[in-house]
């Protein structure tokens, strides 16, 4: 993150550090893949979300065509495909689900088949997490947590890597945005400092596509994380990355096209 002029938003952030490496190790999700030799590698991130009794892993489409390329996609059909994610003892476990995309928004949805497998593992987002569309923050800060490609290792069997977390806030853009379904936040790479202050050298991004973006604070500045959506890629503009990210409601979009009312009637048996 940026040095803040403020330091009482650095306090604010030390205050909440271990609540926020809990969010990248509950919800942030390896997605990897088994290469032809048998070793996997890490192809990018996502999380869980249960809807009612249904488990769905959310990425970025791009990510998902590692497992299944478009031009392989049968016209009409909606494909079956698996992954690799770390189970309960980081053992590799490989999921299947059926997959949903956009390319348009670059969404990616797997309708997990048996779910028994993660459970234990990774805590799933709900529609408790989620950021209201009509949520009125200016310029909130917002918390990632992804797998960089640059922290992993081949290793046979179980992962080799390591997260990388930043907290970013948003600031006024003069570039358009591509969609209503898009966001965007700056990372400052000259001015990268960690959570304690100490000037630092962040990864390389690739990896972290897929990656769950959790806006952390709430209006009146109370701690209560609240998912707006996933990155998806990035702007190089030299001294700042100016990150991209869909909003949530374009995951959603995909998930009522396959569960008509579902997602509704998970809304209504939560109260919302």
């Amino acid at each position: 993150m940026k040095p803040l002029a403020n330091e009482n938003h650095l306090q604010l952030l030390q205050r909440h550090e271990e609540f926020l490496r809990k969010l990248g190790n509950d919800y942030s999700v390896p997605i990897i893949a088994r290469q032809p030799e048998g070793l996997p590698r890490i192809v990018g991130t996502g999380c869980f979300f249960r809807c009612e009794r249904e488990w769905f892993l959310v990425t970025a489409e791009h990510v998902a065509s590692d497992f299944f390329p478009a031009d392989k996609q049968k016209p009409g059909s909606l494909p079956h495909s698996f992954c690799l994610v770390p189970g309960t003892d980081e053992r590799l476990t490989p999921i299947t689900g059926r997959l949903l995309r956009s390319e348009e928004h670059d969404t990616a949805v797997f309708h997990i088949d048996k779910p028994e497998a993660i459970r234990a593992r990774w805590k799933p987002v709900t529609v408790l997490d989620l950021l209201p569309d009509n949520d009125a923050i200016k310029y909130p800060w917002y918390h990632v947590t992804g797998w960089p490609i640059e922290y992993s290792k081949r290793t046979d069997g179980v992962l080799g890597a390591e997260k990388f977390s930043f907290n970013a806030q948003a600031e006024p853009c003069a570039e358009p945005l591509e969609s209503r379904h898009e966001f965007t936040f700056p990372l400052h790479r000259n001015e990268f400092v960690t959570i304690d202050g100490d000037s630092a050298r962040h990864p390389a991004l690739q990896g972290i596509s897929g990656a769950p973006v959790w806006c952390i604070f709430s209006a009146d500045g109370a701690y209560r994380p609240r998912l707006a959506g996933i990155q998806h890629g990035y702007l190089d503009r030299h001294t700042t990355w100016l990150i991209k990210a869909t909003k949530w409601g374009a995951m959603r979009m995909l998930i009522e096209i396959a569960f008509p009312g579902l997602f509704r009637s998970a809304e209504k048996l939560a109260g919302l």
